[in-house]
């Protein structure tokens, strides 16, 4: 059989079936938003349409005076030029998983429509965008498009919100962003994105943005704005004056998360090169520190095991402490299209999350348990797997420490641990417990994805732990559709770890116990290296409450508002004799700097990410730093003149002392 795709005939039908699209389409293709960016426009060139006849001899019924929808902030929706191809919905249904647009009406007066014929922003859209950027014409535009026009040229690059790590080209007029659009060829999101990335970025460009460095005695005076020379000046020498009166501890540096990896890497050599200690931390540590330790114990390696693309093997899947959908919803989206395909769901949580009930998904297991039961209930799983002979012996056998495994066994094999024995503890029923352990022993490939509701818990490394012996018991690693995966919850958590910034460990989780490591390091950054440990956040806390800790670099973070006991926190701030802050904007944690050093947004500066799959993705400037030093460095790279200073007196003692 021949098929042909090019003749006469087919011409004029698709000519005739174009020229029924544009006989219901407003002709304002010179002012349409999206004019040189439309495939219907691009389609009635193709196929050579050069009149449209069916307006010849009266008017007939159309649809070209519609009213905008125009109640979503971050784009528009117009009716009139909708000509019903259905790519919305499908995106809303196959991409996003939200199911928040149908085609109301028949025939002639079908149109798209938000839920039961409702505005945008009474349906149930999240505002992914995915339908946007399915539209083919300018029926779904962003509203900066239809603002700026165009965008001329673009810029591939990444996002800085969560720990997805989603690809976007940054479409850019100048150096204006346009809009951001998901990149297709992206690995962590194959082209899709959430409300967050793609649409909230202004905050780049906010009026409310500190451009200039600014210093004060005391924090109860007003600020000053200096140069950049006089701010840097001022901080190292108040950092010199508390070690000279304190000692050379009492001081130290809090790694951002939210920054590339490469300024994670300067600020923890700034603090072991030129502060001479270990005393810096990261947000990891009230987040996913649990992960780094329990990981590294059972697995190796303070990393999850998986891509995010292995859930779409996955036949078993269970979410523990976290709410995908809401934190992570573009991994959500990939997750909830394998779930409508067929695969089983657990999830373990207080919570009813959306997962546990939302369109063409449910739960198969929804075990609510206490909080603070979380070790509790995955040893009652544990018990199970084992005790009702559900063990993966060959990988055991293979792959396990035989003698760990041994007492693993023996103890979760303890009547005391059985799921009846636990209810009372857990308040979770014996039989739904049950039921989720043999599902998940069972029922093939079997991914356990967790959150910040393991690790922000007393016993989060210990949960951690847990969740890697019931993958490994049942042979859940190693494999795609598996594994132990840790939904990280800001952009660079897992860099921000790799990097060093933990105060026992130099970059790639090297102990600074270890003289063969420090070696390494003292031998390149040509200074002496602390072999202790430093202070965690906590420890810099009471430190400080103590006075033993007086000063600090805070770069990126904002320890007010995140971390625990607030009071507490803002307590030992106010203790603190000299306080460095560098953000975009004045934070909580400013109200208590003596210093404030502008910082960099994503959108202005070159270097990595590596996101919770251990992904390293690049961030390319898109325009130029608004806070940017006179010499054009960017500022989040601020510690290496600093650093450069203070380290000439370092290197020439340790030089003194290699020659003596």
């Amino acid at each position: 059989m021949k098929v042909k795709t090019q003749s006469d005939k087919l011409a004029d039908l698709r000519r005739g079936v174009m020229e029924l699209y544009i006989s219901d389409h407003p002709l304002d293709c010179l002012t349409c938003p999206t004019n040189g960016n439309c495939e219907l426009q691009d389609m009635a060139g193709e196929v050579g349409l050069r009149e449209v006849r069916y307006n010849d001899g009266g008017p007939i019924a159309t649809h070209t005076e519609m009213k905008k929808d125009e109640s979503n902030p971050y784009f528009t929706y117009d009716p009139s030029k909708c000509i019903v191809c259905n790519r919305c919905v499908r995106a809303c249904e196959e991409t996003q998983g939200t199911f928040a647009l149908t085609i109301s009406g028949r025939g002639f007066d079908s149109r798209v429509s938000p839920g039961t014929s409702q505005s945008f922003m009474e349906s149930d859209c999240v505002s992914c965008g995915a339908c946007v950027q399915a539209c083919p014409t300018a029926t779904l535009t962003e509203t900066s498009v239809i603002k700026l026009g165009q965008a001329p040229r673009s810029v591939v690059t990444t996002c800085a919100y969560c720990g997805v790590g989603c690809s976007f080209k940054a479409e850019m007029k100048g150096n204006e962003v346009v809009r951001m659009v998901p990149y297709k060829d992206g690995k962590a999101n194959d082209g899709h994105a959430c409300v967050k990335g793609r649409f909230a970025w202004g905050y780049a460009t906010h009026q409310d943005r500190i451009l200039k460095p600014m210093i004060r005695a005391k924090i109860t005076d007003p600020w000053r704005e200096v140069s950049w020379e006089e701010a840097i000046g001022y901080a190292a020498s108040e950092f010199k004056r508390i070690q000279a009166k304190h000692g050379k501890d009492s001081i130290g540096g809090i790694v951002s998360s939210r920054c590339t990896n490469e300024e994670g890497y300067l600020v923890q050599k700034l603090v072991r090169a030129a502060f001479g200690n270990n005393n810096v931390d990261t947000c990891a540590r009230v987040c996913h520190s649990p992960t780094g330790y329990g990981l590294k114990q059972t697995l190796g390696e303070s990393a999850g095991t998986q891509t995010f693309k292995s859930v779409e093997k996955s036949d078993v899947i269970m979410v523990i402490g976290a709410n995908p959908t809401d934190g992570h919803p573009v991994f959500a989206s990939r997750m909830k299209k394998r779930l409508r395909a067929g695969a089983k769901l657990i999830v373990v949580d207080p919570r009813k999350i959306d997962l546990v009930d939302s369109p063409h998904i449910r739960a198969d297991y929804h075990l609510q348990l206490r909080p603070g039961t979380n070790v509790a209930l995955v040893t009652s799983l544990a018990h199970v797997i084992v005790t009702e002979g559900l063990l993966a012996d060959a990988y055991i056998a293979e792959r396990c420490e035989d003698r760990a495994f041994q007492q693993w066994r023996d103890f979760v094999s303890l009547p005391e641990n059985s799921p009846e024995a636990m209810a009372a503890v857990t308040g979770v029923a014996a039989d739904q417990l049950r039921g989720a352990a043999r599902l998940y022993a069972t029922g093939g490939n079997a991914a356990i994805y967790y959150g910040l509701g393991v690790t922000e818990h007393a016993q989060g490394s210990t949960t951690v732990m847990g969740i890697a012996n019931l993958a490994m018991a049942t042979g859940n690693v190693g494999r795609e559709g598996v594994g132990v995966n840790p939904l990280r919850g800001q952009n660079n958590v897992q860099g921000s770890c790799d990097m060093g910034s933990f105060p026992h460990e130099l970059p790639g989780y090297r102990h600074v116990s270890d003289s063969t490591v420090r070696s390494l390091f003292e031998s390149a950054w040509n200074v002496e290296i602390s072999p202790e440990p430093g202070l965690r956040i906590p420890n810099m806390f009471e430190a400080a409450l103590g006075g033993s800790f007086m000063g600090m670099y805070c770069q990126g973070e904002d320890i007010v508002q995140s971390d625990p006991n607030t009071q507490h926190v803002a307590a030992a701030l106010s203790s603190m004799e000299c306080i460095v802050v560098q953000d975009i904007f004045l934070n909580e944690t400013a109200k208590y700097a003596h210093v404030f050093l502008p910082g960099s947004s994503f959108l202005e500066k070159d270097g990595t990410f590596t996101n919770a799959e251990r992904r390293i993705s690049r961030v390319r400037k898109v325009m130029p730093p608004k806070a940017a030093m006179p010499t054009g460095r960017r500022p989040s790279c601020w510690p290496m003149p600093w650093a450069t200073r203070w380290t000439t007196r370092i290197r020439r003692r340790s030089w003194t002392r290699s020659r003596a």
